[in-house]
């Protein structure tokens, strides 16, 4: 959701292609005559990482013996959607650099990445992304313009402890919003605990209601012409924000904090305070390794659907190529991203070395379950590759992982996202705590506040 967070670590590299680039004699803007090409690439962390810089420095020079004729030159700069408009029309674009999929349809409809179409299908390891992930990086024609590297679905996290005290089956977590209605008030009423629970400050109020609108078959803005508008004041945000209303107001099953931020919402639910909520599966690790809770009493299921057109928000990052480097440098650039982001699921020897370096480092859980970005049988043979270092209670992620593949995913609102999370906290924290809010009225006011902010994004 928030760029902040999701992208921490993820996000890329600085080029300031005219002031470093060689010419050649073909004219390729950083191509030397014996055909070598240097591209600068992002990721590159900080002195005062010392372990994460040795290993991306080996990884560089793996790269570079095995491609002579690619030179890399590592940067720490980071996207930033406040600058990039800026950087390229300055020309200080990276070659490669990491974006958040939120920025990904609006770039591409803007013209602002590189078309690398040809050298993805061309590609053994690119050529492989599930057709599903790769929609969130192509235009109406099928277009490819960037490279999913990490991929990610909101889930519904529960706890397992306070399913079989409620006398619930926690390996049946509900696959509706009724059936969570009826499951979070029978946490509440057998164990006194929060039945269900919502985030609904910075921002991630917004986020999670249009996680649930999605479900319900709704969407949260409409983009014609370039254009945005507010497209949420309609059936389905109104069904979520009842479905909420009624397990807080009419069934009590929601527990009495309604102010939660993620973090704080995480640490209730590590605490065997909360019996279900909308995260995502990543979720698992800081609620284990660092907040005490149980890795045996989380379980991972995928998100309740109400309606036949219902989704599931997807999120992540996707290494973006610049339209003005050269075709050289381009295809050089997919190549590398391949290798550093990719090829540990493809590759059995970079598989093992990162699933054993994470094992031996506390503060990661290896086997969590994940948005797979290729086809079924290579996670298979991912899977087998890293059983032996795997430290999560893999029987508790099925409900998830078995659903995972076939998920129609949804893309977060992609104008002005963050504005529009702001404004629909105070709508959900309003349905949460004043009983009698007429719901309608509520998201009338909210769609002409949001049409405001989209005409200014």
């Amino acid at each position: 959701m928030l760029t902040t967070r999701r992208m921490t670590g993820v996000v890329a590299a600085l080029v300031i292609l005219g002031a470093t680039a060689c010419s050649s004699e073909n004219g390729a803007e950083g191509t030397k005559a014996d055909g070598t090409v240097t591209i600068k690439v992002g990721q590159k962390p900080t002195p005062d990482q010392a372990a994460a810089l040795k290993t991306w420095t080996d990884r560089v020079a793996e790269f570079e013996k095995a491609n002579p004729k690619i030179k890399i030159e590592g940067s720490e700069y980071g996207y930033d959607v406040q600058t990039f408009q800026a950087d390229l029309a300055a020309g200080t674009l990276p070659t490669v650099v990491a974006i958040p999929y939120t920025d990904v349809q609006g770039l591409i409809e803007r013209k602002q990445l590189a078309d690398i179409t040809d050298v993805v299908k061309a590609s053994p390891i690119g050529s492989k992304i599930n057709p599903e992930v790769l929609k969130t990086v192509q235009d109406s024609s099928g277009k490819i313009f960037g490279l999913p590297v990490q991929a990610y679905t909101m889930s519904l996290n529960y706890n397992r402890a306070l399913f079989k005290q409620a006398g619930l089956d926690p390996d049946k977590p509900p696959t509706t919003w009724e059936e969570v209605r009826t499951d979070a008030k029978a946490i509440a009423d057998k164990t006194g605990k929060a039945g269900y629970a919502m985030m609904t400050t910075n921002n991630t109020g917004g986020w999670i209601l249009t996680t649930m609108t999605y479900t319900y078959g709704g969407k949260i803005e409409n983009v014609d012409g370039g254009k945005a508008s507010a497209a949420f004041n309609d059936a389905p945000m109104k069904n979520a924000l009842t479905a909420l209303h009624d397990m807080r107001w009419t069934d009590n099953a929601m527990g009495s904090n309604f102010l939660f931020n993620q973090k704080q919402l995480q640490q209730e639910f590590a605490g065997g305070k909360i019996g279900m909520y909308i995260g995502t599966p990543g979720d698992y690790r800081d609620e284990v390794t660092t907040m005490g809770a149980k890795g045996e009493d989380i379980g991972v299921a995928p998100l309740p659907l109400n309606s036949p057109d219902g989704g599931t928000l997807t999120g992540g990052a996707v290494q973006m190529f610049n339209p003005k480097a050269s075709k050289e440098q381009v295809e050089a650039a997919v190549k590398w991203a391949e290798f550093f982001w990719l090829e540990k699921f493809t590759d059995q020897d970079h598989a093992v070395t990162d699933a054993k370096a994470a094992n031996a480092d506390k503060v990661h859980s290896v086997g969590l379950p994940m948005l797979w970005l290729f086809d079924a049988a290579s996670q298979q043979q991912y899977n087998a590759w890293i059983k032996p270092y795997v430290n999560t209670v893999q029987a508790n992620f099925t409900p998830y992982t078995s659903k995972a593949a076939s998920l129609k995913l949804m893309i977060e609102p992609p104008v002005a996202g963050q504005k529009v999370y702001a404004n629909l906290d105070t709508v959900v924290q309003t349905v949460l705590t004043k009983k009698d809010t007429d719901i309608g009225k509520l998201l009338t006011d909210s769609s002409k506040a949001v049409d405001g902010l989209l005409a200014n994004p």
